[in-house]
Order: structure tokens, then C-alpha cells, then sequence
């Protein structure tokens, strides 16, 4: 087994590609190359049957005439008593002589030779007995009363001959037969066989590629715990090892990225608190009074630091989402709970906005990370509320999906545009329209819905926008109860819902 195994590995993937080839093709060009052989043999058995079978016809068709005429000659040297006749009759006997040769090189078989022979032997007989006798005399009269039984032996041997020949032709048929049955049975046992060898070749290319797709599908979900191995041809195998060895560095990118966001959001948020600080002291008339001016700046200054504030706040949010996605404290949620003291939490900013918050709750409960959950609801909710237009509703509705959990928070506000939908959760990425021709009057980080399905896909779920004639949709769906993430990459989309 290891012998076969280190072959297959030490083959290129043209190598195995060739070598397949060859082996299908391989059967192939025997059962033509029986068959053709197959086909001449038999074909030349055919035209030798032939010849064989004219040449036998035409030669004792001439043995009769031949006898016939030898009989004509003695009978009229008889009477007349011409030694001319018994010459002609000589020159006869020389075409019966070639006619016997013909006959005796043939593969008539021992009954006919036999008779041949007869023949020879008493027509042998007959012409001694035309030379030593005298015309007219009794050995001359006993020679003419044998000609009847030559007759009836060249007849004799005629239909031997044809009966030999049609035994040629069945012959021949039967092994038509024969050959025709013997490709038929090669053709059954090679098609089977060059089936099998087709779906082993098939395997044995198609597995590592599969592998390579299902390696370049892991890493472009971000799943770079996993190192990648491809079992297959050694090229194969070393683009699976240029894999892996992109796989370490994502890894390295990744954490490098991750330390960057964790350091310089520290290091972001010293210097803030002071300038925070330093505001609020300003605000408050701590170092005395303000003119108008001075105070419209100071609070330019105060909106600004606390917009940054969050900025940092999302950064360390994010850090911590790329670095304690597997730690996971599962435990009985309710959601109806937790979703109402998320409501409380924006009733502010909803009523400024006038903006109602109505909650569709079904009473859910699922065994997952509370605080996770509340990340991922705080995010779609603040954000539902900031891009909907005002006096209108924003909707939250819980409910059950086959064998998931779905928490579905809707608003009333443009929308996100189709061609936006995958990229409104990458990082950073912001629109560039909103409820009146802009994202609110306060950017936002671009990170929220980033953290969200980050922890979505912690908690083996899957943040979805859903296609909905106006607004925006987004749905939340978890499993019941949390289960270890599955080795394999899933997908983060239902193609059946999800636009």
C-alpha cells in the first residue's frame, strides 16, 4: 500500500493526467488491435475457402469432361481401330493427370482422395488395356463396359468436392461465430474495466483539487486555525504547503493587525481622558467664565472628543472580537428580557428622533453568550434607529426558523442598497446615503456590523440583510443551543432568504 501511495505522490498532476490516459486508452488498443487481427484471420480463411472451393468445382467439373472424352476416344478407336485416336486419347489422359493433381492439393478430405485414387488406378488400368489390345477384340470391348463406373466416379468425386466445400463454408461460419462471440465478451469485460479505471483516475485527480477548493474557501472565510495538507500529487501537494504557508502568515498579519488596533487604542486613550477632562472643566466654568465664541468652540471640542471617545471604544471592541471570539459562556438567555432592556437603553435616541420601537416577541429562549447577543442586538438596533427616517417606527420581532432562533430588527429608512449588502460588514466600510442624503449628523466607525457578525459567527450563527420592499432588515439567527464551532468553514448566508 505505501508503494502504490509514494508513487501516486512523487506523480505530477500532468504526470497522473497522462498516465490516466494512457491506462483507459490501453484496453482500448488491445480489443482493436484483437479484433483487426481477429477480422484478417478470418477474412483470410475466407478468401482461401474460396479459392479453394472454385478451384475444387473447376477441377472435377474437368475430371468429368475429362472422363467423358477419354470414354469417346476408346470407343471410337474401337471401331475404327486409328491409332490417332489412342494418341488423342494419351493427350487427354495428361489434362485428367493435372486435373488429379489439382484435386490432390486440395483439403478435400480422405473419402474424396480416396476416390481420386480409384479413379486413377482403373483408368490406368483401362489405357494399358487400349495399348496391348487390338481394336475390336474382347479386352478392347471389357475396357469400354469400365467407362460407366469411371463416369460414376468422377460424379462421384464431383459431389464430394461439393460436399467438402459446403462443410468449408459451415466451417467457416461457425468460426465467424466464434470471433464475433470472443469480441463480444472482451468488449464486456473491457468497457467495465475502463469504467473503473475512469472513476479511479476521476478520484485521484479530482480529490486534491477539491481539497485546494475547500482550503481557499476556508481561508477566505477567515478560518486560519485550521493548517492546510493536500494528499495528492507532489505539485499539488507543494501549492498545499504555499497554502499553509499563507495561512501562517494571515495569522501573523492578523495578530499584528489585531496588537496595532489594542496598542493605539491605548495609547489613543490616555490623551483623550485629558482632553475630555480639560472640556468638562471648560463646561463647567471651572477656570471661569466663557465668552459665546469661546464656548461654542469648547463644545465643537467636547462633540468631537466624544466622537472619538466611541471611536476608540469601537477599535477596542473590534480588537476583542478578532482575540475572544472562542471564549464563549453559554448559558440560558431569555430574549424577550434582554431585548427590552436594550429598548430602554435607546428610548432616548429613538424620542428624539420620534421614532417608536415595537417588539413582535414570541418568548425565545436560547443556551449562548448574553453579552455577545447584546453586542450584536445593540449594534443593529442603534444603527436601525440612526438610518431611519424620523416619526417612524423601527420593529423588533423574535421568532423560530426550522431548528434556529431569529431575531429580526427592521426600520423605516432607505435601505441598503443591493450592491452594498455584503460590504455594509467589512471593516470600516461606510454608505454614502442616509435618511436625508447622508449617514446622520455623526459618522459612525464603520465597525459595528463588522464586531456583530464577528460574533455571530462565534456563536455559530449568522447575520443576514434581508431583501424587503422599503428600509433596511436585518435578521439574527442562532442556534437553539450552542454547539463547539464545526471544523469545517459553513457559510454565513442563506441563499434561500438572504439578497
Amino acid at each position: 500500500m505505501a508503494a502504490p501511495l509514494s508513487f501516486y505522490r512523487s506523480l505530477t498532476i500532468l504526470q497522473l493526467i497522462l498516465l490516466g490516459f494512457s491506462l483507459v486508452t490501453l484496453p482500448l488498443f488491445f480489443a482493436l488491435a484483437t479484433a483487426l487481427i481477429s477480422v484478417d484471420r478470418l477474412t483470410h480463411q475466407g478468401q482461401q475457402a474460396v479459392l479453394d472451393a472454385v478451384q475444387a468445382i473447376q477441377a472435377s467439373r474437368t475430371l468429368m469432361e475429362d472422363v467423358t472424352a477419354l470414354e469417346r476416344h476408346a470407343r471410337q478407336y474401337h471401331v475404327l481401330g486409328d491409332t490417332a485416336l489412342l494418341e488423342a486419347y494419351a493427350s487427354r489422359r495428361e489434362s485428367l493427370g493435372e486435373a488429379l493433381a489439382r484435386m490432390y492439393g486440395l483439403e478435400l478430405g480422405t473419402p474424396v482422395w480416396e476416390e481420386l485414387r480409384l479413379l486413377e488406378r482403373r483408368e490406368a488400368d483401362a489405357f494399358e488395356a487400349l495399348k496391348t489390345e487390338a481394336p475390336g477384340s474382347e479386352g478392347v470391348r471389357a475396357v469400354l463396359e469400365s467407362f460407366p463406373a469411371l463416369n460414376e466416379l468422377a460424379r462421384g468425386v464431383f459431389q464430394q468436392s461439393t460436399r467438402a466445400v459446403s462443410r468449408e463454408v459451415e466451417a467457416m461460419q461457425a468460426q465467424a461465430t466464434e470471433v464475433r462471440q470472443e469480441l463480444l465478451w472482451q468488449a464486456s469485460a473491457l468497457i467495465p474495466a475502463v469504467l473503473v479505471l475512469v472513476v479511479v483516475f476521476t478520484v485521484l485527480i479530482l480529490r486534491p483539487l477539491r481539497q485546494i477548493n475547500r482550503s481557499i474557501h476556508t481561508l477566505g472565510s477567515g478560518r486560519f486555525d485550521r493548517p492546510i495538507r493536500i494528499t495528492g500529487p507532489h505539485d499539488l501537494s507543494e501549492l498545499g504547503a504555499r497554502l499553509d504557508w499563507l495561512r501562517q502568515r494571515l495569522v501573523e498579519l492578523e495578530e499584528q493587525k489585531v496588537t496595532f488596533l489594542r496598542h493605539i487604542s491605548h495609547e489613543l486613550k490616555t490623551p483623550l481622558t485629558n482632553i475630555r477632562e480639560g472640556t468638562e472643566l471648560l463646561t463647567d466654568r471651572v477656570v471661569g467664565s466663557l465668552t459665546p465664541q469661546q464656548g461654542e468652540i469648547v463644545e465643537i471640542v467636547r462633540d468631537n472628543s466624544v466622537q472619538l471617545q466611541h471611536l476608540i471604544e469601537d477599535l477596542i471592541s473590534f480588537s476583542v472580537a478578532h482575540t475572544a471570539l472562542p471564549v464563549i459562556e453559554s448559558r440560558p438567555i431569555d430574549l424577550d428580557s434582554l431585548i427590552t432592556d436594550l429598548v430602554e437603553q435607546h428610548k432616548l435616541a429613538a424620542r428624539s428622533k420620534g421614532v417608536r420601537l415595537e417588539l413582535g416577541l414570541s418568548g425565545e429562549t436560547v443556551n449562548s453568550d448574553r453579552e455577545k447577543i447584546r453586542v450584536i442586538l445593540d449594534n443593529l438596533l442603534s444603527n436601525a434607529i440612526k438610518f431611519t427616517v424620523e416619526n417612524s417606527a423601527v420593529r423588533i420581532q423574535t421568532g423560530k426558523f426550522g431548528d434556529q432562533i431569529f431575531v429580526e430588527i427592521s426600520d423605516q429608512g432607505p435601505g441598503i442598497p443591493r450592491e452594498e449588502r455584503e460590504r455594509v460588514f467589512e471593516v470600516f466600510y461606510q454608505g454614502d446615503t442616509g435618511p436625508s442624503g447622508h449617514r446622520g449628523h455623526v459618522r459612525g466607525s464603520g465597525m459595528g456590523l463588522s464586531i456583530a457578525r464577528e460574533y455571530a459567527r462565534a456563536l455559530n450563527g449568522q447575520l443576514q440583510v434581508l431583501d424587503i420592499e422599503w428600509g433596511a432588515r436585518l435578521r439574527l439567527l442562532l442556534p437553539r443551543v450552542w454547539l463547539a464551532p464545526p471544523e469545517a468553514a459553513g457559510q454565513d448566508d442563506d441563499p434561500a432568504e438572504v439578497v
